[in-house]
């Protein structure tokens, strides 16, 4: 299932996938901490942030969402999007973004500059949604490493989606999975895309 916003992209995933308004994703909603996160660049709390710009402004630029570490897989409808098994020894999805033309800081490369990118995401699962707000994974405020490529896109380092504590990962497999993800450019309108795509599970980011 795909719900869409009407916003304009130049990313074909993005256009495939649509970018919109969505009402259950209101940016003001509080939200609960989780430290087993994992993740030192971002948390479960609140996503308002005063990077935000009305709805009603035109969106600048474009992003869409893949897999892997190093190299990149994009994730289109019906993919598979592998759970792996992490350096630390944490199971979790690597998901790294592409994207274009949203305004990054003069160094793209660090994920300490206030003026970078936040990233907000949320995975559900049917019968694994326990999480905060009912979601088997919700992730706001995060920020990432971006390079710039040879044709002008952008890539991120991989935001790691960790898997919740007591999951077994077995009983995932082949289960339909539903990504919300946005990117919230400093002081520019919000990016939005969903996208549905099909759980499998790896041994390791090198399989």
């Amino acid at each position: 299932m795909k719900r869409c916003r009407n916003r304009a992209s130049r990313s074909a995933l993005v256009l495939l996938l649509g970018v919109a308004p969505l009402g259950a994703c209101d940016p003001t909603d509080p939200q609960t901490s989780d430290p087993s996160d994992g993740s030192t660049h971002g948390s479960e709390t609140d996503s308002d942030s005063a990077t935000s710009v009305a709805d009603t402004e035109t969106p600048i630029g474009w992003f869409e969402i893949g897999w892997g570490d190093g190299t990149y897989v994009p994730l289109g409808p019906g993919d598979a999007f592998p759970v792996v098994l992490g350096g630390q020894g944490l199971e979790m999805f690597p998901m790294p973004l592409r994207g274009g033309e949203f305004f990054l800081p003069a160094n793209p490369t660090s994920w300490m500059d206030e003026t970078g990118p936040l990233v907000d995401i949320e995975m559900d699962v049917e019968g694994f949604n326990d999480g905060p707000f009912g979601h088997f994974k919700r992730i706001a405020n995060h920020t990432l490493d971006w390079e710039i490529r040879e044709d002008g896109s952008y890539q991120s380092e991989y935001l790691p989606i960790i898997v919740p504590d007591g999951i077994d990962v077995d009983e995932l497999v082949g289960r339909p999975a539903h990504l919300w993800v946005r990117v919230r450019p400093h002081e520019q309108p919000e990016l939005e895309l969903e996208l549905d795509v099909v759980i499998e599970v790896m041994s390791s980011l090198e399989d």
